[in-house]
């Protein structure tokens, strides 16, 4: 199993105010998946790179977390094209 080696510097406030959401019941969801999220995308590009220089890093961080929380209650088997972008760009930006 890979460890996450690059951090994202997001934090559930940052996920809450993309999304307009106000109240705290939901935050330690909220910071599962962006350590989730961060672990999908490092996996994704390069187990053992460090990714946390890159922009496009935390973009797909904020993205899949994003998605992720918006639709927790559907069965979601693709990932945001988005994200797959900022993926396919940061396998060219880490080797």
């Amino acid at each position: 199993m890979a460890i996450n080696t690059s951090d994202s510097g997001i934090k559930p406030a940052d996920i809450k105010a993309s999304l307009r959401i106000d109240v705290t019941d939901d935050d330690s969801m909220i910071q599962q998946y962006i350590a989730n999220a961060e672990t999908y995308v490092q996996n994704a590009v390069n187990p053992s790179a460090d990714l946390s220089a890159y922009p496009q890093y935390k973009f797909a961080v904020s993205l899949l977390t994003q998605f992720w929380y918006q639709n927790r209650v559907t069965d979601m088997t693709k990932t945001p094209y988005q994200v797959v972008s900022m993926i396919q760009q940061l396998r060219g930006l880490s080797n």
